[in-house]
C-alpha cells in the first residue's frame, strides 16, 4: 500500500510524458523543484515519499541533463514496476491528479468544512511551515468535488486589490473596495493565501473588501501578527502541530520510536520534522522552531550557501535563476530544501527566510541591501529597476528621482506604489510625494492621492493633484475652484496645459454618439482661452488642441474649418503621423457606407495592439449603429473576451466602453453589462458617462415592465 504522498508523487510522475528510452536531456518537469511546484509543496516534502518509492523499486533517482538547465540536476523516473502500478491504479488517465492527502488533519478539515458551509470570513493562522496552505488546498479540493467554485490567490509584496479580484473573479480594474466586494458570489469559496505578505500600502482596501463581502465565503490564510489576523467579524482558526502518533508517519525512513522522539521534540511541526536528518542534534520540547532552524538546518550550509541565503532572505519578490545566485549556490540551497519554487521564480521558504533575516543586525542588513542594489543596477529591464529601487531604499541611500520615475512608468503600478510608500517612510520629500500621488491617481485611488497631497507644500504642484482627483470624482465645482487658483499662478505654458487637458477630459466623459452642441460650445470657448498664449505651448499640446478643434468642426459639418485645422495639424505632426491617421479614420466613418466599412475593416486588420483595435471597433459601432454589420459585432466580441487589464486611464476607459457596447449589442444581458460599464466608467474618472449609462439602464428596466 502506498501512503497518500507516495501515491500523489507517483500519479504526478505518471502524468508527465517522457521518452523512456532517452537517458539525457529530460524535461524540467521531472526535476525536484518542478515537481514540488506542481504538487504545491516545499522541496523538502518530496524527500520522504521519493525515498519510499525508490526503496520499493517504483522510481529511480538519477543525476541528468535537464532541458534549459546549465548543470545536471536530480530527476525522478518511473521504473517499469512503477509504470505497471500506475497503470493498475488508473493514474495514467488523469484521475484525481490534484487530490491531496495529508496526515493527521481530518479533524481540522471537518471543522473548517463546517465553518465554511455558510457565508462568512475565516482566518486560518499558525506558524510558518505548520501546514496551513497544504490543509487549505486539501480542503478546497474536497469542496470543489462537492460542486463549490473556487477562487485562489497567493499573495506577495506586489499583491493589491486588483490582483486578488482578477485571481478570484477573472475581472479586475481599479474600483472602490465595496464594489469589488459585491462581485463575490455566494456559492464560491475565496481563498487568500500568505496574506501577511501583502504590503501595508495595499492592505487596507483588501481588508475592507473582505469585510464588506457579507454574502461571500472567504478563507484568509495568514501568520500573526498581521492586519488580516484581526478582522473583527472573522472566525479565527489556529492550526497547531499534528498529533505525535500521526507526526511520526511524516518520517517513515526513521524507526517508529525515533520518529516519535523527533515529532515530540518539534511539537508536531510538519516542516521541521521533514527537515530533520539523521545525525542532527535531537532538539528538546522546549526548543523554539526558530532555534532549531538556526542551530540545525542552517548549520549544514556552506559559507557560500549562507551568503546566498543572506541575499535571498532580503529580496522583496521571487527571483529568476539567471538574475540571482550562482548555479552552485542555487543547487546547494535546493538540495538543503531551502528554496520554494513558483511560477515567477524562486525564494527562500518563509520559515527559513524569517528566521534568518531576523537574526541579522541593522548594519549587516544595510550592507547586503547596498550590495544587492549594485547587483541589480547592472541588470537591464523594468523588473530589475524595481529590485534596485527596493534595495536602495532599504540600504538607507537617498533615492534617485530618475530611478523612481522609471519604476513608476514601467513597472506594475502596485509595485511602484509600494516602493514609493517605502521611500516616503524614510525620506521627507515633496518630489516623491508628487510622484506617489500621480501613481495613486493612475490607479484610480483618489482618496490615497488626496492624503498624500495634504503633506505637499501649498501651491501649484499640490493643486494639480487635487484637480485630477476632483475630475475623477466628477466634482465640477471643485474643478472650477482649483482651475482658477492654477490659472492665476501658473506660467502661460502650464495654464494652456490645464485648459487643454480639461477640455479633452470633458470631451471623453460622455457616451458614444454625436457631440452635443452645448458641449461643443463649452469646449470651443475653453480652447479659445489658449489662443493668446499659443507661443508658450509645446508642439504636442498645440497638436492636441488642434485635433480636438478638428473633431468638433467635423462633427458640426464645418468642412472649411475642418480642412484648415487639418492642414495646421499636418504642419506640426506630418501627414503620416499615427494620431492624425486615427482621427482621419474616425471622422471619415461618418456617414457610414461601404467605403467607410471597407476602410475600417482594413485598418483593424493592420492594427497590432488590442486597445488600438478596440478603439477603432468602437468608432465603427458608433457610426454604423443601429445596423451594425455582423463582422464588426464578432470582432468586438472576440476582443471583449480577452479581458486584458492595463492600468493606464485611457485603457480603463476603453475597457469600460467595451462593456457598454457589449450591452448595446447583446440585449438579453444588457442590464448586467451596462451596470458593469457604469462601474468601470466611474473607475476611469468618467463620472458623467457613468451617470448616463445608469439613466439608460433605468429606461431599459421601465421598457421591460411594460
Amino acid at each position: 500500500m502506498l501512503t497518500g504522498p507516495e501515491e500523489r508523487l507517483l500519479t504526478t510522475l505518471a502524468s508527465i510524458e517522457v521518452d523512456r528510452n532517452l537517458r539525457r536531456d529530460f524535461p524540467p518537469s521531472l526535476s525536484l523543484p518542478a515537481l514540488a511546484m506542481e504538487l504545491g509543496v516545499v522541496r523538502s516534502a518530496l524527500h520522504v515519499p521519493a525515498a519510499a518509492l525508490e526503496s520499493k523499486g517504483l522510481i529511480q533517482s538519477i543525476k541528468s541533463n535537464v532541458i534549459g538547465a546549465t548543470r545536471r540536476r536530480t530527476v525522478l523516473l518511473l521504473t517499469k514496476k512503477g509504470l505497471e502500478l500506475a497503470n493498475d491504479l488508473g493514474v495514467l488517465h488523469g484521475n484525481d491528479q490534484n487530490a491531496i492527502s495529508i496526515f493527521g488533519r481530518s479533524s481540522d478539515i471537518e471543522a473548517l468544512q463546517n465553518i465554511l458551509s455558510e457565508p462568512g470570513i475565516v482566518t486560518l493562522t499558525g506558524l510558518p511551515g505548520i501546514g496551513k496552505t497544504t490543509l487549505a488546498r486539501a480542503l478546497a479540493y474536497g469542496l470543489e468535488k462537492e460542486g463549490r467554485r473556487l477562487g485562489w490567490c497567493t499573495a506577495n509584496a506586489a499583491t493589491d486589490l486588483d490582483l486578488i479580484m482578477k485571481s478570484w473573479t477573472k475581472f479586475a480594474f481599479n474600483e472602490p473596495h465595496d464594489l469589488s466586494a459585491s462581485r463575490l458570489e455566494e456559492d464560491s469559496l475565496y481563498v487568500l493565501d500568505e496574506a501577511q505578505e501583502i504590503h501595508h500600502r495595499h492592505a487596507e482596501p483588501i481588508k475592507s473588501m473582505i469585510q464588506n463581502a457579507h454574502q461571500a465565503t472567504i478563507l484568509v490564510i495568514t501568520r500573526t501578527p498581521s492586519i488580516f489576523s484581526t478582522i473583527p467579524s472573522a472566525t479565527r482558526y489556529t492550526l497547531e502541530g499534528v498529533d505525535i502518533e500521526v507526526a511520526s508517519k511524516i518520517a517513515p525512513h526513521l524507526e517508529e520510536k525515533r520518529a516519535k522522539q523527533i515529532a515530540t521534540a518539534l511539537g508536531g511541526h510538519p516542516l521541521a520534522i521533514e527537515m530533520w536528518r539523521e545525525g542532527d542534534d535531537l532538539p528538546t520540547p522546549e526548543t523554539p522552531i526558530a532555534e532549531f532552524v538556526t542551530s540545525t538546518v542552517l548549520s549544514r550550509l556552506s559559507t557560500s550557501s549562507i551568503q546566498g541565503l543572506d541575499e535571498l532572505s532580503l529580496e522583496p519578490f521571487p527571483v529568476l535563476k539567471n538574475h540571482s545566485l550562482s548555479d552552485q549556490t542555487i543547487d546547494d540551497l535546493d538540495e538543503a530544501a531551502i528554496l520554494k519554487w513558483g511560477e515567477f521564480g524562486f525564494e527562500a521558504h518563509h520559515l527559513i527566510r524569517n528566521v534568518h533575516s531576523a537574526a541579522m543586525d541593522e548594519m549587516t542588513r544595510y550592507s547586503i541591501h547596498a550590495n544587492l542594489a549594485s547587483h541589480w543596477s547592472d541588470i537591464p529591464g523594468h523588473e530589475a529597476r524595481a529590485f534596485e529601487m527596493h534595495h536602495r531604499i532599504s540600504s538607507g541611500q537617498t533615492l534617485d528621482l530618475e530611478l523612481a520615475n522609471v519604476v513608476s512608468e514601467e513597472s506594475e503600478s502596485a509595485i511602484a506604489a509600494s516602493l514609493l510608500s517605502d521611500a516616503l517612510e524614510r525620506e521627507d520629500r515633496d518630489d516623491l510625494r508628487i510622484l506617489a500621488a500621480h501613481v495613486a491617481i493612475s490607479r484610480g485611488e483618489t482618496t490615497i492621492a488626496r492624503k498624500i497631497a495634504i503633506d505637499i507644500e501649498e501651491g501649484p504642484d499640490r493643486w494639480k493633484i487635487e484637480l485630477e482627483c476632483a475630475r475623477m470624482s466628477g466634482d465640477d465645482g471643485e474643478c472650477s475652484r482649483i482651475e482658477e487658483l492654477l490659472l492665476d499662478r501658473l506660467p502661460d505654458s502650464e495654464r494652456a496645459s490645464i485648459l487643454v487637458r480639461g477640455a479633452i477630459a470633458m470631451h471623453d466623459d460622455r457616451l458614444p454618439g454625436p457631440l452635443d452642441p452645448e458641449l461643443a460650445t463649452r469646449l470651443t470657448k475653453r480652447l479659445d482661452l489658449t489662443e493668446r498664449i499659443s507661443s508658450e505651448m509645446s508642439p504636442s499640446l498645440i497638436a492636441s488642441r488642434l485635433i480636438l478643434r478638428y473633431i468638433i468642426a467635423s462633427g458640426s459639418s464645418d468642412v472649411i474649418q475642418a480642412a484648415s485645422l487639418r492642414s495646421s495639424i499636418v504642419e506640426i505632426l506630418g501627414e503620416d503621423h499615427p494620431r492624425l491617421k486615427e482621427i482621419d479614420l474616425k471622422i471619415t466613418l461618418r456617414p457610414w457606407n461601404g467605403v467607410a466599412e471597407s476602410r475600417l475593416f482594413e485598418s483593424i486588420q493592420r492594427t497590432p495592439g488590442r486597445y488600438d483595435r478596440l478603439k477603432k471597433i468602437h468608432w465603427g459601432l458608433d457610426s454604423s449603429s443601429p445596423d451594425i454589420p455582423l463582422w464588426l459585432i464578432n470582432a468586438h466580441d472576440a476582443e471583449f473576451k480577452i479581458q486584458e487589464n492595463e492600468n493606464r486611464p485611457e485603457h480603463r476607459r476603453i475597457d469600460a466602453f467595451a462593456w457598454y457596447w457589449s450591452g448595446a449589442i447583446h440585449s438579453d444581458d444588457r442590464i448586467r453589462l451596462w451596470a458593469e460599464a457604469a462601474r468601470r466608467l466611474r473607475a476611469a474618472g468618467c463620472m458623467k458617462a457613468a451617470s448616463e449609462v445608469l439613466d439608460e439602464i433605468h429606461v431599459e428596466i421601465r421598457s421591460r415592465r411594460r
